[in-house]
């Protein structure tokens, strides 16, 4: 569905949708960009409220347009809570807004570092500046996840105080989790320094920066690679003795399996954008542990 036809249609979704889905709906609406937060979000407060997921599994969350179903229920609302720099976020952000004109904002980015552009090494300088724009994936590293919850006990806390202490008791079991994942990978720099990994869509660069890991990309600047660049990325892959190429389901996985079947490595799929968060995770440090 193109932005012209959704523009014509939230006038209608305003007008019509937004009384009624406020009076008829049992419990508050908080809408999020991706289901990695509703994880979170659901760890905090259980069931206790419902979460709008604004980009479904799959979709690429830089180009995603949301259905009208989507705006609708968006328009019942409380608040927004953004991940932080997200495509979607960037050029939605008004006609979101305008479907809903008293729904509160929240950034769950606020308080990290961000990553500038593409990063394809470690050990990043500060202030380095890529010509991409900000790296959105913060959720990919246990260290960011922490920052994320501490802002989302804040957040929902102010949104719905009648739930502090469930809130809190459930942020603190959370960090617990956070913890034993921290640990984990901290082990794994320690007895391996120099671990690189390479991946389609440089999904994992806050996990690469915070642990001294390297993340090696085959996507250039959200482009596919050009043949030149295919080919020193073959041979970067033999030099860092990759073994494995993992792969995003809403990305062209044509390229990462040339490579894999260049250099005869295996392809093996992730998925950032899962709801599942701390399975996927686990199961990606799992496979860095392998290597």
């Amino acid at each position: 569905m193109t932005k012209a036809i959704l523009v014509s249609l939230l006038a209608i979704v305003i007008l019509t949708g937004c009384q009624t889905a406020k009076e008829t709906n049992e419990k508050p609406i908080v809408s999020v960009s991706i289901a990695p937060q509703k994880y979170f979000i659901d760890h905090l407060l259980k069931d206790s409220i419902e979460v709008n997921i604004m980009i479904p599994q799959g979709a690429d969350h830089a180009s995603y347009a949301p259905s009208v179903a989507q705006i609708k229920k968006l328009s019942g609302s409380v608040a927004y809570i953004k991940m932080g720099h997200l495509g979607f976020e960037s050029s939605w952000a008004d006609k979101l807004k305008a479907a809903n004109q008293t729904m509160q904002w929240y950034d769950l980015s606020k308080g990290i570092e961000m990553i500038q552009g593409e990063h394809h090494h470690h050990n990043h300088e500060p202030g380095h500046v890529c010509s991409a724009g900000v790296d959105p994936h913060t959720w990919t590293s246990p260290k960011q996840v922490r920052r994320i919850m501490k802002n989302l006990k804040s957040y929902l806390t102010e949104l719905f105080p009648q739930y502090k202490e469930l809130i809190a008791l459930n942020h603190e079991q959370f960090l617990n989790q956070l913890d034993e994942m921290d640990e984990r990978l901290n082990n794994l720099q320690a007895k391996n320094d120099s671990l690189a990994f390479m991946i389609f869509h440089p999904a994992y660069t806050y996990l690469a920066r915070d642990y001294g890991f390297e993340q090696l990309t085959i996507e250039f600047e959200g482009k596919t690679p050009s043949p030149s660049r295919l080919k020193a990325t073959i041979e970067l892959a033999h030099q860092k003795h990759i073994r494995t190429i993992y792969i995003q389901q809403e990305f062209d996985q044509t390229n990462a399996q040339v490579i894999a079947d260049e250099i005869g490595a295996e392809t093996t799929q992730v998925n950032p954008l899962s709801y599942e968060w701390l399975k996927e995770m686990d199961r990606f440090i799992s496979h860095l542990e392998q290597q």
